[in-house]
């Protein structure tokens, strides 16, 4: 009996000292999980056509109707609706830009590249006077945005009548 008695005290010293010496927090060298980063298959639509555009390869159309098939099933996609702008813009057709920046902008207003994309459109259609309205407008409701920079200039080349040497086509 003595013996049996010896026998558990060891083993739960031998286990209390186990536990004891175990690591109570992960180890700094334990690498964390990567991140896994869902990305919505819009916005991967929307990559692969504009990947298309840019780069020349491929048929041009075929990435301007998948970025139509991105804007008829979410009207309000950020990414899709901008390079449609921007996209019309490029290929003169001013009017249209207008109207894809404008939608960008009233879903989500802070998006700069969106109010410079419609003051360039706004000037090429002779609308110099709602370029600088909603470049003010932007800028007073955006003053911190990232681009304020190149909003001023533009702005400022704008109210200047310095518009067509600064403006990226």
């Amino acid at each position: 009996m003595k013996r049996a008695w010896v026998y558990a005290v060891s083993a739960v010293v031998v286990v209390t000292a186990g536990v004891w010496l175990l690591p109570h927090a992960p180890s700094a060298e334990v690498p964390a999980a990567p991140e896994v980063v869902v990305q919505n298959p819009l916005d991967s639509k929307v990559q692969e056509a504009v990947a298309i555009i840019q780069s020349g390869e491929g048929n041009p159309m075929q990435a301007i109707f998948a970025l139509r098939e991105v804007v008829e099933e979410d009207p309000t996609h950020r990414d899709a609706q901008f390079y449609l702008g921007e996209f019309s813009r490029m290929s003169g057709q001013f009017d249209k830009a207008v109207e894809r920046y404008q939608i960008v902008l009233q879903h989500h207003e802070d998006f700069a590249p969106a109010a410079t994309g419609l003051a360039q459109a706004q000037i090429k259609l002779g609308d110099t006077e709602g370029a600088i309205q909603g470049l003010q407008a932007f800028l007073a409701k955006f003053p911190n945005t990232p681009d304020a920079s190149n909003l001023q200039t533009l702005l400022a080349d704008l109210q200047a009548g310095t518009t067509e040497a600064n403006e990226p086509n």
